[in-house]
């Protein structure tokens, strides 16, 4: 039972009285935006955010430039620094250069994107100092997944969680979730019920939740592998099956991160008809929710034309890292030579980038527009104002 005061702190969140006799207490969250209405014994009364997604957007504001276009930089990977690490020195990456390799990247790319993408353990906890983008975005996904014969099964990182992310001030929440159609069904079921969970707590703290979908090799298949890479031969239909299933309504996805539908072989040279038909039923499987488009590593020519043919089919920007950065860190553990590839190409590559989002993307003017506009400006101003 909580006491008659006017000002108090429950589960993180600051709590208050918007009269001295109000038999309820509003929650706060970190932007100051009333996100529950409690009785004197904690239930909740009533979740405003449900009522008024308008603070989800206003997240998803502060990852886009003016123009409301994505240009995000992602700095959460683990694995692939892991692995330029050992493959460099030859030795078992440590604690302290993996924070190094993130705060050298964010040091000098942050300032060219407008939001960044951290995980918790390495990044958010070392180098958020160093961003210079305006908008935060936490991944929760465990590195880590269960392998099955024909599955994949993906899980939060320990001791962390929708709410922990929100109060660490994050904009977006991150998930990555391994699928394929074609799985074995209890990794469907599990990945299915992961994602729509997730999709759950999001709304509940009223935190946009940025989807990323991945298809990968089975166990035996000829290109089977356990890295974050791109699946060689992949196919088309599996990858658009897979956004079309988690476009549905039920899983409360705000924004996906997409693979290109195609091999990134055909990327090179000529574009095809059938690539070309590719983004076009990527698009459509989206459900009209916006994405943004992800590299994989893929190289640079073929991520540039990537964008150009999902900027044509409505995508609204990009969230990518390795083909950004990773050859800068050829030079590894050379620092000034990294720091020299960060500043010349990997910053050339990312303006050359930012250019084409300008001129090419879709701009979620009309999706933000509707979405401030508010049919009950009183109300609002009462519920919002706490005022009984």
């Amino acid at each position: 039972m909580l006491t008659n005061k006017e000002f108090l702190v429950y589960k993180g969140a600051h709590l208050y009285k918007p009269t001295l006799n109000s038999s309820f207490y509003i929650a706060k969250d970190y932007l100051g935006f009333q996100i529950n209405k409690y009785d004197k014994t904690m239930s909740i009364v009533k979740n405003l955010a449900n009522d008024y997604p308008i603070i989800k957007l206003i997240h998803l504001k502060k990852l886009c430039t003016d123009k409301n276009h994505f240009q995000m930089l992602a700095v959460d990977q683990r694995p692939p620094i892991f692995n330029l690490i050992t493959d460099s020195t030859g030795q078992s990456y440590t604690y302290s250069q993996v924070v190094e390799c993130k705060r050298l990247i964010t040091q000098h790319l942050s300032k060219l994107a407008t939001a960044i993408l951290m995980d918790p353990h390495y990044s958010l906890s070392n180098i958020l100092r160093f961003n210079q983008s305006k908008g935060l975005v936490i991944t929760l996904e465990e590195h880590s997944f269960i392998e099955a014969q024909k599955g994949r099964y993906s899980r939060n990182i320990d001791n962390w969680s929708v709410e922990k992310i929100k109060k660490a001030g994050g904009d977006a929440v991150k998930v990555l979730a391994w699928y394929r159609p074609d799985a074995d069904e209890e990794s469907i079921e599990h990945q299915q019920e992961y994602v729509k969970k997730i999709g759950e707590e999001c709304e509940k703290y009223s935190i946009p939740f940025l989807l990323e979908l991945l298809v990968y090799p089975f166990k035996d298949d000829e290109n089977h592998t356990t890295e974050y890479q791109e699946q060689k031969q992949k196919k088309t239909q599996h990858v658009i099956d897979s956004v079309k299933e988690f476009a549905k309504d039920e899983y409360k996805v705000d924004i996906f991160k997409l693979e290109s539908p195609v091999d990134s072989s055909m990327l090179e040279g000529d574009i095809t008809n059938e690539t070309e038909k590719a983004f076009s039923d990527l698009a459509e499987a989206t459900n009209d929710k916006p994405w943004v488009v992800l590299s994989s590593g893929m190289d640079k020519d073929s991520f540039y034309k990537c964008l150009e043919l999902a900027y044509i089919n409505g995508a609204s920007g990009y969230l990518a890292g390795r083909t950004i950065w990773l050859d800068a860190f050829k030079n590894y553990p050379n620092i000034e030579k990294v720091e020299e590839g960060l500043k010349n190409a990997s910053v050339s590559y990312v303006k050359k980038l930012n250019e084409l989002t300008a001129r090419n993307a879709q701009s979620l003017d009309t999706f933000f527009n509707n979405g401030f506009k508010i049919d009950n400006p009183e109300k609002f101003t009462k519920d919002f104002g706490g005022f009984e």
